[in-house]
């Protein structure tokens, strides 16, 4: 199960990776500038400059993004007894069904859905530094914590760690 869940995760890096590196390809043919391409007046000067600022930054997202990567495969799959960076758990906040999250570089509130061999999954992929995974650092199984999200103040149950 959690196999799949990272796997997933690093399919959405990778994906994710490789459209920003498309767009930066994209954003730099809005660049050139040679003896056909000049720019004619000042509007367009100014959307060649806003082109290449759009292909840098294009470009740091990809390299953060390769950066997740890297870290997720140093991450491993082995188990975890609390909620850290390479857990994968179930938690029920309260009002609400039960969830499952998992911990990973680069989590950013994305829900997907996993196919477990059993049945697709519903899995939203947070970051150690997300609202909830930062006031439940060092819960595990079975332990309930009173944590503030949205401004209100909820009870939240670990039901599972792994």
């Amino acid at each position: 199960m959690k196999i799949a869940i990272i796997e997933a995760w690093r399919k959405e890096l990778v994906e994710r990776r490789k459209s920003a590196k498309a767009a930066q390809q994209a954003a730099r043919s809005g660049t050139r500038v040679d003896g056909s391409h000049r720019p004619a007046n000042r509007g367009e000067r100014g959307a060649v400059t806003a082109q290449g600022y759009l292909a840098l930054g294009l470009g740091q997202r990809a390299t953060e993004l390769t950066e997740n990567l890297r870290l997720l495969e140093e991450m491993g799959t082995d188990p975890r007894e609390t909620l850290v960076v390479g857990a994968v758990g179930r938690v029920q906040i309260e009002g609400s069904a039960p969830k499952a999250v998992a911990i990973v570089p680069g989590g950013d509130a994305t829900w997907l859905d996993v196919d477990l061999g059993s049945g697709l999954e519903r899995v939203q992929y947070l970051s150690a530094a997300s609202p909830l995974i930062h006031q439940l650092s060092g819960c595990s199984t079975g332990d309930s914590e009173e944590v503030e999200l949205g401004g209100k103040v909820l009870e939240v149950r670990i039901i599972e760690c792994l």
